[in-house]
């Protein structure tokens, strides 16, 4: 069996999250791979050395959806304990991308702060320009006269 085609994805879940602690990963793993053929493709693909790998058969399940019966699949369940000084990465820029998302979101908030800031000074200028316009129109104001219908003022 070739190498690359031993292993078929991680299994990323709470559980084997708290195992990459202890410095074991968990794959699964073609269902005829054995030990010594998982150990070599790990190696290969990981350039990593492995200390244990344990294997574990997952067998099908019942599931329905809605009138229909059916199972999952089964499957074998790799756990490769890797020896001192070696980690596998399954998200290799993790570090990079969460300092670069949190640069843009102080430079989006650096953004709407100013923006903010504009348009505050904005409508103070419109607040003081409509004030000066409504103190101009009263000191300009005419004062009418009321005239009574028989042409005499009242």
């Amino acid at each position: 069996m070739e190498l690359t085609r031993v292993i078929h994805k991680p299994i990323l879940t709470e559980k084997t999250n708290l195992l990459q602690g202890q410095n074991t990963y968990t794959f699964e793993v073609d269902y005829a791979a054995n030990k010594y053929q998982i150990k070599n493709a790990v190696e290969f693909i990981f350039q990593v050395k492995v200390e244990a790998v344990n294997t574990i058969k997952v067998d099908k399940k019942a599931k329905r959806l809605g009138r229909f019966n059916g199972f999952t699949n089964r499957y074998k369940k790799a756990m490769v304990t890797l020896k001192d000084g070696y980690v596998i990465n399954f998200y290799p820029n993790e570090e990079e991308n969460k300092a670069q998302v949190e640069a843009e979101k102080e430079a989006k908030a650096k953004e709407e702060k100013a923006k903010n800031l504009a348009k505050e000074a904005q409508l103070e200028a419109k607040l003081s320009a409509k004030k000066a316009k409504s103190a101009t129109k009263i000191s300009t104001k005419t004062v009418r006269k009321t005239v009574a219908r028989s042409g005499k003022e009242a």
